[in-house]
């Protein structure tokens, strides 16, 4: 069989492609240096974009050019590194890395590589999964799967051990994060029963350490940090990188360091390195000890500990192994590139399920997700997280909900919030986003019934779908759009716009709208704040002020209130509706004052459902004795929305009453 798909292990400072070779083997493609491991590193030079040793080389000679650990912030909406004007976000960076070992390996290979299977921390979620698909596509490769770390080294463990059941413990401690898995190797399957880690957490954390320790020294010695220079920074973390490897095989090391003219000797020991980053490696220790709970073992339930990760290497690390686990960790299998040979294994057996062949190892492995799924639910007055998928469920999984349905008349649409994570508080998980599901036919409320499935597939990302029960059809969704976060709900700050439509016909003159005026401005003036927007239309007459936040504008808008003509409430309603659209998650709010009839009874019903089915709320004020009640009620989007008075002298006092509720609902306390 010749499998023209390759694994990738897209690290954190280091990077590997493998693929399987024609007898069936994994094995690593080094790059154009001749090098099993490429540093991922990127240097912007010029037109130039280049990856690899030369890029690490010149950190100290260009270090605003540099770029390095991308990996820390795929799925990260709010980084960029800018150069020339141009922003390059997480993915486009780890996409130069992948266009790399991609390139090097096709010149190694000479044939083209299209697909690829890339490898990702077990513990990253789904913004940071779905990150590096789009990294894989921008490099030019379909991305037939993601696989976690752990897993793919246990799969090249397992076929360097075909035969052998045991129960492994992969530790995988990269450059930049940290996984702690527990998995059955049994037969031909590679079975993952739990596992958890850190992204945040991996060899740089000890680099970082050191550099504190050395750059404090030499500021304690000369008087100047040498951090605040750019260039001196990265000329350190060269010097403490390569200290750190060097006391991995000897007891103590001497840095020189020379900044601004003033020189530093310190010497580093073994134990003052290991006290310096005594935090990081109980950090390990508590996840390990977590991820045996989560399994429900002790240590001595483990055959074999294997070690993923280059930062493996440091005693200490093995230190803890021993210590923890009464025995020495596994050796047979290089941490460097162990996760991409695993990956180049699945690349192969992808591949060949696509192509219909026959795979070329007959091993199976089964994943689980490193994160419960949960919705936001509204519960005792807060928010909370309702987990639907627990974490450590082996993929690909589903679970369907079939309890939902519609709460007010006419609703079309349905929104969810989903979280990853296992704090009750969502607040404290990885929000996933406002899903929006639409297309719902019209019903009266309560009739509608909905069932909603939540799933991880095989890549660990998470799909969700609705389906209306009432005629078997899957709904369309959609993430909102906006800027209303899950902590906005959470604190009760939602932004909220609300038109206020003032009747202007003939019978409004006099008396009846100078109280609206007044009673309006009051209403403002009670309402108004940095969450709300307001809007004044007039029917007949239009939109007088458009969502504002600008008080003088609208009480402008008040004063230019003229009464003349019939009622056409439809008008005004679609003008407000209009005039209110927005992003999603905004509360919209209709209060319609009126002293008649409507024109358009019709029209105004099917305008008001029309806003109703939308999510939007239809307040009605009415006012005098030949005032339509029960018409206005209808028009409510619930009973409680419907105010009447009989005099325009009591109209302020209904205008108040509307302003301290909806202030209640939609403020902060």
């Amino acid at each position: 069989m010749k499998s023209r798909a390759v694994g990738i292990d897209l690290g954190t400072t280091y990077s590997a492609i493998a693929h399987v070779n024609k007898h069936g083997v994994p094995e690593i493609l080094a790059n154009a240096e001749g090098d099993r491991i490429t540093p991922s590193v990127i240097l912007f030079d010029g037109d130039d974009i280049i990856v690899g040793n030369y890029a690490k080389q010149a950190a100290v000679a260009f270090p605003e050019q540099i770029v390095e650990f991308v990996k820390r912030h795929v799925g990260e909406d709010d980084f960029a590194f800018e150069y020339r004007g141009e922003a390059y976000s997480p993915e486009k960076l780890s996409s130069f890395i992948l266009a790399r070992l991609k390139h090097d390996a096709e010149h190694r290979l000479g044939h083209r590589i299209e697909e690829a299977v890339i490898t990702v921390p077990a513990y990253f979620g789904d913004k940071q999964r779905r990150a590096t698909i789009r990294a894989g596509e921008l490099a030019g490769l379909k991305v037939l799967k993601l696989i976690n770390e752990p897993t793919a080294a246990a799969f090249a463990y397992g076929l360097a051990n075909q035969g052998k059941d045991m129960r492994c413990l992969v530790f995988d401690l990269g450059g930049g994060t940290f996984d702690v898995t527990i998995v059955d190797i049994v037969g031909n399957d590679i079975n993952v029963l739990a596992t958890i880690g850190d992204h945040q957490l991996g060899g740089k954390d000890w680099d970082d350490a050191l550099i504190q320790h050395v750059a404090q020294a030499f500021e304690a010695k000369h008087g100047t940090d040498p951090l605040d220079d750019l260039a001196a920074y990265h000329d350190l973390r060269q010097k403490c990188v390569s200290a750190k490897l060097s006391l991995s095989r000897r007891p103590k090391v001497n840095i020189f360091y020379d900044h601004d003219g003033r020189i530093l000797r310190q010497e580093i020991t073994r134990a003052t390195f290991e006290d310096l980053s005594v935090g990081l490696l109980g950090r390990c220790e508590a996840l390990t000890r977590d991820v045996l709970d989560d399994a429900g073992l002790k240590p001595d339930d483990i055959d074999t500990v294997l070690l993923a990760g280059g930062s493996t290497r440091m005693p200490m690390v093995r230190a803890l192994i021993k210590r923890l686990f009464a025995q020495a960790p596994a050796t047979d299998i290089n941490p460097d590139e162990c996760v991409a040979l695993g990956a180049a294994l699945t690349a192969a057996l992808e591949s060949a399920r696509l192509a219909g062949e026959a795979p070329p190892v007959d091993i199976r492995t089964h994943d689980v997700t490193s994160h419960s799924l949960g919705m936001v639910v509204y519960r005792d007055g807060r928010l909370h997280n309702s987990p639907i998928i627990r974490r450590n469920s082996r993929i690909p999984c589903d679970r369907t909900r079939d309890d939902y349905v519609t709460t007010h008349d006419g609703q079309s649409a349905m929104d969810l919030w989903l979280v990853q994570g296992e704090n009750p508080d969502p607040l404290e998980c990885n929000v996933l986003g406002h899903f929006e599901f639409y297309g719902i036919p019209p019903r009266p409320a309560g009739k509608t019934q909905l069932a909603v499935t939540y799933r991880y597939n095989a890549n660990g990302i998470v799909e969700v779908e609705a389906m209306d029960l009432n005629t078997g059809q899957t709904l369309a969704h959609r993430l909102a759009s906006g800027g209303v976060t899950l902590e906005d709900l959470a604190r009760n700050r939602v932004p909220m716009h609300i038109a206020l439509l003032i009747d202007c016909s003939g019978s409004m003159y006099g008396r009846n709208i100078d109280a609206a005026r007044s009673s309006a401005a009051a209403f403002i003036e009670r309402t108004l704040d940095h969450n709300t927007h307001i809007s004044v239309v007039a029917f007949p007459g239009g939109v007088l002020a458009p969502p504002t936040q600008d008080k003088g504008e609208l009480l402008s808008a008040l004063k230019g209130l003229t009464p003349i003509g019939s009622t056409p409430m439809a008008l005004g309603l679609r003008h407000a509706r209009e005039a209110l659209k927005g992003p999603a998650g905004v509360q919209r709010v209709y209060v319609i004052l009126t002293d008649g009839h409507p024109d358009d009874p019709d029209a105004t019903m099917a305008e008001s459902q029309r806003i109703r089915r939308t999510g939007g709320r239809v307040v009605t004020i009415g006012v005098g004795r030949q005032v339509h009640q029960d018409f206005l009620q209808s028009l409510c989007s619930r009973a409680g929305d419907f105010h009447y008075v009989d005099q325009s002298v009591e109209l302020e006092g209904a205008f108040i009453n509307l302003a301290t509720e909806l202030s209640d609902d939609g403020k902060e306390s």
